[in-house]
Formats: structure tokens, C-alpha cells, sequence
């Protein structure tokens, strides 16, 4: 087989270690931009209700269905791009359209509109997640890979808790200030107003992706681009693994979009918080309880990775997210808020817990040249069910079980108890499957 000049040897040095720290960094800084605009829409419930008459459940299909129609049409393909192209490319356009779609959210004047454009902005997190997984298993040996991809991830919260605070008081300010009455954004609500600075600086970010200095693609496979079917052969290959993992981690996902988007309603409705307090006390659970979470499991997963255990990063989602259920649902039952947050404080550190460790169990049991595209495929199982149900199974409570907006807190509750035995099980399954591909890895 032909063997492209830039294909490492075994004896090959790793990157630098500050080169590839830099390069996680910069992809972490990709992550947070394009979860600003997906957070900040969570306070925007009562504005764009009010706006276009809308109930909760179709609310909650702007951040399920409509990312999900992307995620199903372009995030293979895009992953498929990543595994055969300069993978900073990818990342550079896609950013760029994010950005412009994110924006003209903001200019929508109908419930269709906003919509259709919603679909597009998935275009974010359909390229940066599976793209950067790729780039950061060329940059990182695989027993120290777990902390790199923790802190590509730790951005999730982070982006999050920073656009829930930094965005509540833009709401708030725009709502109670002059500023809208005259200049550029004269006539427009502080809601449009608010998606078009949130999703400006993702064009900065552009030139510095396109300017990344591409690795060689290491590990099995990593000499040419592999076909469709060769890559469909891979998952064949891995499906006693690979199935119960997607499945397990949808269930994940599927609690994770359900508090990351409600709860600022829950807040409001249950406890009365106003739009910057509800930021405040949500936001900085994210940014210092997410953020911890997400880095604790890399270390705990590189931890035990040394110690030679094979399925560590399923060990450590299968009993961070029973955990969380645990601590969740009694958040959302408890008579005042400060005992709800002092629920949320474990339930949000150990929601983060196992996303990290998706990234590490696929790119550990799969050649190079199909890591992108199989991260595409997981992505988009998991976001079929997670994130399109996530967000929609609470406002279908509210609207067809409860009959009631204020119910909101047993909606969550039962989203958060349901999901962690599945999850638990489905790991079980896959536990034995898994250690075998990385024992002949």
C-alpha cells in the first residue's frame, strides 16, 4: 500500500506537548462559541413565546427538531470531509457559516423562519465535535488522551455557564435600557438583538482555525482515506461495542439538553428568578461544577487507564450518570431554592462527567481515518434521542400530561430519574466487547 509522505512511523516523535495543549485550547475556544447561541436561546423562552404564540412544546422543537434535521442531513458527511481532508478546513468554514446562521437568527419574524434557520446553526457542533476529537487523538498518545479531550469538552459547561450569565444580564439590560431606541438595532427585540452579539464572535475564530498546522493521522488506518464501505465495515466490526455505547450515551445527551434547557424556565416558574438571576445561579453552577466535572473524568479515566484498566471511561460515565438521576430528581422536587441548588451543585458536576468519556471509549477502539466519521454517527444517534427528545419530552409533560406550565419541576424529575438504569445496563452489555478491542488494540 502506497504510504503518503506525511504518514508517521512507529518510531515517529508525538507533537509537542505545548503544541498540542495550544491546539486544545483553540478547539476548546470553537466549542464555547458554538455553544453560546445554543445556551442562550434557554432564556429566551417567555420573549419568543410571547412573540409567536407559541406553547412549550414548540419551543422546545428549536432546540431538538431543528437541530436534529442537520445533524441527520450533514453531520456524517461533514465527519466523511474531516477524515479525508485537511481537517482545519473543515473546521474554518464551518465555523464561518455557524456564525452567519447564529446571526440571522436574530432577524427571523416568524415561527417558520426561525426555524429553518435553526437548522443551519447546527452546523456548529455537527463539524467542531467530531473534527477536533480526530485532531486531538493525533496530538495526544491514547493513555493521555483523557484530559486533552476532557478540557475540549469542559468548554461545553464553561460556553454555557459564561452565555447563561453574560447572557441573562444582556437580557436584562437590553429589556430595561434605552439602547434599543434609536441606532442600528432600533425597533428590533432584546431577544433578536441578543443572537446577533452572541453570535458575531465565531467569524473572529475563523482565520485562526484555518491557520492550524495539521498532524499526520496516526494509528490503524491512518495511511489513506478509507471508503464508505470500509468504514461501514469498522462499525460492523465494533457493533457488539459500539451499539450499547451510542445507546447509552444518548441517554446522556438526553438528560443533559433537558437541564440545560429548562432549567432557567424551572427557576423562573418555580422559584421566581428574574432573567439575570437565573444566569447567575445557573451559569455558575455550569462554569465551576460542569466544567470540574468534565476535567475529573479525564483524570479519573487516564487514572485508571494506567492502573490497566481497559473499559475505564465506561466505568466512569455508567456510575457518574446513575448519580447524577439520583441527585437530580431530588433537585427539582426541593421546597426552596437554595436546597435546589444545593442539589444541582452534585447533579451538574457528574452530568458532565461522562461526556468526555464518550470521546475517549470511540476514538480508542477506531482506526484514525474513521474517527470523524464514526464521532458523526454517535453524534447524531445521540442527538436524535437526546437532544431531540431532551428538551421536547419536558414540554410535552407540561403541555399534555400536567396541563400545566408551573409543573415544570415534575417534568424534570421524571426526565432525570428514567434514563440512568438504561444507561447503566447498556454498559454492562458493552463492558465485554469493548476490553477485548482495546486488549487487541
Amino acid at each position: 500500500m502506497h504510504t503518503p509522505p506525511n504518514a508517521p512511523d512507529a518510531v515517529t516523535p508525538w507533537p509537542s506537548a505545548a503544541r498540542g495543549w495550544t491546539v486544545a485550547g483553540l478547539l476548546a475556544l470553537a466549542s464555547i462559541v458554538s455553544q453560546a447561541d445554543r445556551t442562550v436561546v434557554t432564556l429566551m423562552a417567555g420573549p419568543i413565546k410571547t412573540a409567536f404564540e407559541l406553547s412549550d412544546t414548540a419551543f422546545s422543537v428549536l432546540q431538538s427538531v431543528a437541530f436534529n434535521v442537520f445533524y441527520v442531513l450533514a453531520c456524517i458527511p461533514i465527519g466523511r470531509l474531516a477524515d479525508r481532508f485537511p481537517r482545519r478546513t473543515v473546521l474554518g468554514l464551518c465555523m464561518g457559516l455557524f456564525s452567519l446562521f447564529a446571526m440571522t437568527s436574530g432577524l427571523a419574524r416568524s415561527y417558520l423562519q426561525l426555524f429553518l434557520i435553526r437548522i443551519g446553526v447546527g452546523v456548529g457542533e455537527a463539524s467542531v465535535t467530531p473534527a477536533s476529537f480526530s485532531l486531538l487523538s493525533d496530538h495526544f498518545p491514547p493513555e493521555r488522551l483523557g484530559r486533552p479531550i476532557s478540557v475540549f469538552l469542559m468548554s461545553a459547561p464553561f460556553g454555557q455557564g459564561l452565555t447563561l450569565i453574560a447572557g441573562g444580564s444582556l437580557l436584562q439590560w437590553l429589556t430595561t435600557s434605552s439602547f434599543l431606541q434609536s441606532g442600528l438595532f432600533s425597533g428590533m427585540a432584546p431577544w433578536q438583538v441578543a443572537f446577533i452579539i452572541v453570535g458575531f464572535p465565531g467569524l473572529l475564530l475563523v482565520p485562526a482555525l484555518l491557520l492550524l498546522r495539521e498532524p499526520p493521522r496516526r494509528g490503524p488506518g491512518g495511511e489513506l482515506p478509507l471508503s464508505v464501505r470500509e468504514v461501514i465495515d469498522v462499525v460492523r466490526q465494533r457493533r457488539a461495542a459500539l451499539l450499547p455505547i451510542f445507546a447509552g450515551f444518548a441517554m446522556v445527551i438526553l438528560v443533559v439538553n433537558a437541564l440545560a434547557f429548562w432549567t432557567p424556565t424551572f427557576l423562573e416558574r418555580t422559584h421566581g428568578l428574574n432573567k439575570a438571576q437565573q444566569g447567575l445561579a445557573f451559569g455558575s453552577l455550569l462554569l465551576v461544577c460542569g466544567t470540574g466535572g468534565a476535567y475529573f473524568a479525564g483524570w479519573l479515566t487516564d487514572r485508571l487507564a494506567r492502573r490497566g484498566t481497559l473499559d475505564a471511561p465506561l466505568i466512569v460515565a455508567a456510575f457518574s450518570f446513575v448519580g447524577c438521576g439520583v441527585t437530580g430528581t431530588l433537585a427539582m422536587l426541593m421546597p426552596t431554592v437554595e436546597l435546589t441548588v444545593l442539589f444541582l451543585v452534585p447533579t451538574v458536576l457528574m452530568s458532565t462527567m461522562p461526556i468526555p468519556c464518550a470521546g475517549m471509549s470511540i476514538q480508542l477502539i477506531v482506526p484514525s481515518r474513521a474517527r470523524a466519521q464514526v464521532s458523526a454517527l454517535y453524534i447524531t444517534i445521540s442527538s436524535l434521542v437526546g437532544m431531540g427528545l431532551g428538551p421536547m419530552l419536558v414540554g410535552m409533560l407540561n403541555d399534555y400530561v400536567f396541563h400545566d406550565p408551573l409543573a415544570i419541576r415534575y417534568s424534570l424529575a421524571i426526565v432525570m430519574t428514567l434514563p440512568g438504569p438504561l444507561m447503566f445496563w447498556l454498559f454492562r452489555r458493552a463492558r465485554g466487547p469493548y476490553r477485548a478491542l482495546r486488549a487487541a488494540a
